[in-house]
């Protein structure tokens, strides 16, 4: 019955989805349809608009990113599918594919993150009191609760533990955790962290 409902207001937000994808730039759309391809390989459905107006219409956090992407354009939607009130996004320089597995008590503060990457909830990418923010890489995962602050780069192909302290740079091709974070595993080979 659950999943019904689900299909009836993705069926419902379609128009609004179509139209959202018109009024965005063509670097705004190529980074929704990459946010867009890895969401519906994580949720195991149809890309495209189709799988745009059921992540939209069902998941506050997929609006919170999509509604970040398209900027102003926001306003004319954000009436009808408010985003999650609880995710906080202030990186400006995001790269497509990123996923919030829940997102809730979020607060991204970043200088950049890279493509590919997922976000759980109760993490945060913050500054120090330097005002320095981290530098996130490709296809890196933070799990729940980990925090990384100040002025750290953490490579690509990175895996943060839950309930991580990363305070300090973090190699690629690593497993990190603790409090504070230190590398428990050094990855062989490249991996999608993501799915």
């Amino acid at each position: 019955m659950r999943k019904r409902l689900f299909i009836l207001r993705g069926l419902m937000m379609w128009p609004v989805a179509w139209l959202m994808w018109l009024m965005m730039s063509p670097t705004q759309k190529e980074l929704v349809a990459a946010d867009l391809t890895q969401w519906c390989r994580w949720q195991h459905i149809a890309d495209g608009i189709s799988g745009m107006a059921y992540l939209a219409a069902n998941f506050p956090e997929y609006r919170s990113l999509l509604y970040r992407r398209i900027g102003i354009k926001r306003l004319l939607f954000s009436c009808w599918l408010r985003p999650m009130q609880h995710l906080y996004i202030a990186t400006t320089e995001i790269g497509g594919g990123l996923i919030f597995q829940h997102g809730f008590s979020s607060i991204i503060s970043a200088k950049s993150i890279g493509e590919n990457c997922k976000i759980y909830h109760h993490v945060t990418l913050g500054y120090d009191h330097d005002l320095q923010a981290p530098v996130i890489g490709n296809n890196v995962e933070v799990c729940c609760g980990a925090k990384v602050l100040g002025g750290v780069t953490v490579g690509d192909n990175v895996l943060i533990g839950a309930g991580a302290l990363v305070v300090k740079d973090v190699p690629s091709n690593t497993v990190v955790a603790g409090v504070p974070a230190r590398v428990i595993k050094h990855l062989d080979q490249q991996r999608d962290l993501t799915l």
